[in-house]
C-alpha cells in the first residue's frame, strides 16, 4: 500500500511542480522561476541528505551532477511550455516523448525486446495527442512551438533517466543530491534578469516558484520510495496519471478549460503510458 500511495503522490508532485512553475513563469520569467525553484529544492535535499551523509560517494555524486545538469536543461523549456501552451497538450507530449525515448534506450542500448503491446500503445498515444491538440475553451493553444518546447524538455528529462541508470537503487538518495547540484548549476548559467515589472509583484511569482521546487523534490523522494516498495511497471502505471493531474491543477491555477475532446485524448495517452509500463 505504501508503494501505491508513494507512486501516485510522486505523480501528483510532478504535476504540481510543472504547473506551479508555469504559473510563476507567467508572472515573471523562466529565469526567475528556475533560480527560486532550484534553490529551494537544493535546500530541501541538503536537509534530507544530512541524515545519511555516510551514503555519499564521489562517483555517485558526480554521476548525479551530470544527470541533474542534463535534466535541468529541460526545466526552462517545461516552464515556458506550461506558461504559454495548453496543459492538456503539453503534459501528454512530455510523458509520451519520455516513454518513447526510454523504449529506444532499452531496445538499442540495453538490447531488450520490444513489447507486443507497443504497437497498441503507439496507436493510442498518437490518437491521444491528436485529440489533445484540438483547441480547448481557453486561450492557450497547442502550437508547433509549444510542441518543440515540450518535446525538447522531455528529451532532456530522458537524458537524466539514462544517466541515472548507472546508479544502484540503494544509491538513489546521494545521486539525487548530486542531481540537485547539477540543476542548481543551470540556474547560475541562466541567472535571473532584473525586471521592474516583476519587482512590483515580489510575492506572487516567488510563492509559486518556491512551491514548484518543493513539490518537485518531494515528488523525487516519493518516487525513490515507490521504486523500493513496488515493481517498476506498477510505478509506471501510477505515473501515467501525471498528465491528467496536471490538467486538473491547470483548470484552477492557470484558468484553462479543456474540452471533452481534450479529455478523451488525455485518457487515451494515459492508457498508452500504462500499456508501456506494463510492457
Amino acid at each position: 500500500m505504501i508503494g501505491e500511495i508513494a507512486s501516485f503522490s510522486s505523480a501528483l508532485g510532478v504535476a504540481l511542480g510543472n504547473t506551479l512553475g508555469g504559473k510563476s513563469t507567467q508572472q515573471s520569467s523562466w529565469r526567475n522561476t528556475l533560480r527560486a525553484s532550484t534553490t529551494i529544492a537544493f535546500a530541501l535535499i541538503c536537509v534530507v541528505i544530512a541524515f545519511d551523509l555516510s551514503s555519499l560517494t564521489l562517483r555517485v555524486v558526480i554521476i548525479g551532477i551530470l544527470a541533474g545538469f542534463t535534466g535541468g536543461l529541460g526545466l526552462p523549456l517545461i516552464y515556458q511550455a506550461f506558461s504559454v501552451g495548453s496543459v492538456s497538450f503539453v503534459g501528454p507530449v512530455v510523458a509520451l516523448v519520455q516513454s518513447f525515448n526510454l523504449i529506444l534506450f532499452a531496445v538499442f542500448v540495453k538490447d531488450e525486446d520490444l513489447s507486443s503491446l507497443f504497437p497498441i500503445a503507439a496507436l493510442l498515444g498518437a490518437i491521444g495527442l491528436y485529440l489533445c491538440s484540438r483547441q480547448g475553451r481557453s486561450n492557450q493553444k497547442a502550437t508547433f512551438y509549444v510542441f518543440v518546447l515540450a518535446a525538447s524538455a522531455a528529451t532532456c528529462f530522458s537524458g537524466f533517466s539514462f544517466i541515472i541508470t548507472l546508479i544502484e537503487t540503494s544509491q538513489i538518495l546521494p545521486a539525487l543530491f548530486g542531481a540537485r547540484i547539477g540543476v542548481l548549476l543551470i540556474s547560475f548559467i541562466f541567472p535571473p534578469k532584473i525586471d521592474k515589472k516583476v519587482l512590483t509583484k515580489p510575492i506572487g511569482w516567488r510563492k509559486y516558484a518556491l512551491l514548484s521546487g518543493a513539490c518537485e523534490i518531494i515528488g523525487n523522494l516519493l518516487f525513490m520510495i515507490a521504486i523500493n516498495k513496488l515493481e517498476l511497471s506498477k510505478v509506471g502505471i501510477f505515473m501515467a496519471s501525471a498528465p491528467a493531474l496536471s490538467v486538473l491543477i491547470a483548470i484552477k491555477l492557470l484558468h484553462q478549460k479543456p474540452s471533452l475532446v481534450n479529455w478523451v485524448g488525455i485518457a487515451a495517452t494515459s492508457a498508452a503510458l500504462a500499456l508501456i509500463a506494463v510492457g
